[in-house]
C-alpha cells in the first residue's frame, strides 16, 4: 500500500527540468517545439475508471494530501463514492445516505479521527463512572444516522425477578440458582455523544471533547470529556507499568491508566495522525457545581478512566471455537457481570504457555479439594478423541467486577474442556447430556487455590459453574451483541 502512494505521488510531482521551456544562451525562452512540450501527468492519462480503482486503495489523509497538488487530482480525490466507503467501512450496519449531511466526505470529516468508536463496537473500561472503581464498565458504540452522531451506552444486566432455585439431582443438598438476565443498554445517559460539530476545526487530535448532554444544563452534575490516546510500544513495557487492558486480556495495543499529570501532558496524547491508538481512547470525568445564574463554578473529583476494545477474533465463535464471546454471569449477591470467554487451542496454549500466578494447573485436581472428597472431579466417562469444538483451554476474564474479584482478572479457567478434563457426561434431569469437566477458580483469595469448581457445559450459549465452597451452581448466558447495536434497543 505504502509503494503504491509513493508511486501515485511521485506521478503528480513538480514539472521535471526536462518538461520545462528550454532557455538560449542569454537566458531567454525558446519557442516550445514537439520536445519541449511540458508533458501531462502519467496517472491522469489513465480512464478515470482506473484512477478510482487505484485512489480506493489510499487512505483518508492520502486523498487530502493528493487534493492539494492541482485541480485535476482534485476532481478525483473528493469523489465522494470514494469516502462513502470510508464511513461504511466503520458501521456494522450499511448506510444509504450521509443524511444529515450533504455528502459523504462531509459526514467523514465531521466525526474525524473518532470513527474507530463504532467500527470496533466493544469497549470496556479500567473504572465504573461512579461507586466501585474496581467494578469496570462495558460500553457499546454505534452510529446514529437519524441525527448524525457517535454514542456510546453501557450495558447492564439485571438477574431478573424469576431468579428461584432448584436441588441438583447429583447432590441434593447443592442449590441450582436460575439465571434469566435481563440486559439492555442504559439510554439515559450517555457515556459519548459526539455530534455535529462538536470537533474542532484544528488540532483535532490534542482536542478534549466536551460531552453535551441534557443533563449539562442543570446547575450541577457530572461532566467529561472525550480525548484521544497513544499506545505504548511493546518493547517500552513492562511490568512495573499500570497498563490497560491487562496482559491477560487480548488487545492490539495497550496504554497507561496511571498518570500523576492526569494525562494533560502532551505526550500522552498523538501530535500527528500515525500516533492515534484507535483502540483505545480515555474519558475525563468530573463533578461541577455551579452558582445561580452559572457565573462561577466549582471543579472537583476529577478523574480519567481508560478504554480499551477487544480483538474480533478472540470473542466471534468459530466452529473451532463455538464457546468464546461475550457472556454475562451470576455473581450472586454481586449481581451480574460480564465476561469475556476465550478459547485457545491445545497448540495455542503450549505456544503461549500462560502462567497465572497461584493457579494450581501443576496439581492434581484431587489435591485442593479442601474437603478430601474427590466425587465430584473422579473422572467416570473416558472419550478417546476431543468432540468437534471441545478442546483446548477455556478462559473466563471479568469484563467488570467487584471488589473482590474486579474487572481484568480472570474468574476461572477450564484447563482442557477436551478428553483430558471431562469428568462424565450428565445423565441427570437438571443438565442431561452436558459435559462436566474440571476447573479451578479465584474467590476472594489471593491466586486460585481455594477455587475448587466444576464447568458444567450445556451449550455453546449456556454454562454453568459448581462453587464447591459455596454450595450452590450459578449460570452464564451468552450476550448476542448485535441485538444492541441497532436504534431499535
Amino acid at each position: 500500500m505504502e509503494s503504491l502512494r509513493r508511486l501515485f505521488v511521485s506521478s503528480l510531482a513538480p514539472l521535471s527540468a526536462s518538461s520545462l521551456p528550454a532557455e538560449d544562451e542569454k537566458g531567454g525562452h525558446l519557442e516550445p517545439t514537439a520536445m519541449t512540450t511540458p508533458k501531462p501527468f502519467p496517472l491522469l492519462a489513465l480512464p478515470n475508471e482506473i484512477i478510482q480503482q487505484i485512489l480506493g486503495h489510499l487512505r483518508p489523509l492520502d486523498l487530502v494530501e493528493l487534493s492539494l497538488t492541482c485541480h485535476s487530482v482534485r476532481a478525483h480525490a473528493v469523489n465522494d463514492l470514494l469516502w462513502a466507503n470510508f464511513v461504511q467501512e466503520n458501521l456494522p450496519v450499511p448506510q444509504s445516505s450521509p443524511s444529515p449531511c450533504h455528502t459523504w466526505r462531509e459526514l467523514y470529516t465531521a466525526h474525524y479521527p473518532y470513527w474507530f468508536l463504532p467500527r470496533h463496537k466493544i469497549w470496556f473500561a479500567d473504572k465504573a463512572a461512579v461507586g466501585n472503581g474496581l467494578a469496570g464498565q462495558l460500553i457499546f458504540a454505534r452510529y446514529d444516522s437519524r441525527l448524525g452522531c457517535i454514542e456510546a451506552y453501557r450495558l447492564v444486566a439485571e438477574v431478573g425477578r424469576d431468579h428461584k432455585a432448584e436441588l441438583w439431582d447429583w447432590r441434593p443438598t447443592v442449590e441450582i440458582h436460575k439465571f434469566s438476565p435481563k440486559i439492555r443498554l442504559f439510554l439515559d445517559n450517555p457515556v459519548i455523544k459526539l455530534n455535529l460539530g462538536d470537533l474542532s476545526a484544528t488540532r483535532r487530535l490534542h482536542q478534549e471533547v466536551l460531552m453535551q448532554r441534557e443533563a449539562d444544563q442543570r446547575l450541577h452534575g457530572i461532566r467529561s470529556m472525550l480525548f484521544l490516546s497513544r499506545a505504548i510500544p511493546n518493547e517500552l513495557q513492562d511490568s512495573t507499568m499500570s497498563l490497560w487492558p491487562p496482559s491477560i486480556v487480548p488487545a492490539t495495543n495497550r496504554v497507561r491508566n496511571e498518570s500523576p499529570t492526569m494525562f494533560k501532558g502532551e505526550g500522552h496524547k498523538p501530535q500527528h495522525a500515525d500516533q492515534v491508538c484507535e483502540t483505545n481512547f480515555r474519558l475525563r470525568k468530573w463533578s461541577e457545581f455551579r452558582s445561580q445564574g452559572g457565573r462561577s463554578s466549582v471543579r472537583m473529583g476529577e478523574d480519567v478512566l481508560t478504554f480499551s476494545t477487544l480483538p474480533s477474533d478472540c470473542y466471534i465463535p468459530s466452529a473451532e471455537k463455538p464457546y468464546q464471546g461475550i457472556w454475562v454471569g451470576d455473581y450472586a449477591s454481586h449481581g451480574c457481570e460480564f465476561l469475556l470467554l476465550t478459547q485457545r487451542s491445545p497448540k495455542e496454549t503450549e505456544q503461549q504457555d500462560v502462567v497465572v500466578p497461584g493457579s494450581p494447573s501443576t496439581y492434581l485436581y484431587e489435591d485442593y479439594d479442601q474437603d478430601g472428597d474427590t466425587s465430584d472431579t473422579e473422572a467416570t466417562t473416558i472419550e478417546t478423541e476431543d468432540p468437534p469444538g471441545c478442546s483446548g483451554r477455556l478462559e473466563a476474564i471479568k469484563l467488570t467486577g467487584d471488589p473482590h474479584v474486579p474487572r481484568g482478572e480472570y474468574t476461572w479457567i477450564a484447563e482442557d474442556i477436551g478428553k483430558g478434563g471431562l469428568i462424565r457426561v450428565s445423565d441427570e434431569r437438571n443438565f442431561k447430556g452436558a459435559r462436566i469437566v474440571r476447573s479451578w477458580s479465584h474467590i476472594a483469595a489471593s491466586g486460585f487455590r481455594d477455587g475448587n469448581v466444576v464447568l458444567i457445559m450445556i451449550s455453546h450459549d449456556s454454562l454453568a459453574m459448581y462453587w464447591k465452597a459455596f454450595g450452590h451452581i450459578s449460570f452464564y448466558t451468552r450476550v448476542n451483541i448485535d441485538d444492541y447495536l441497532n436504534l431499535e434497543s
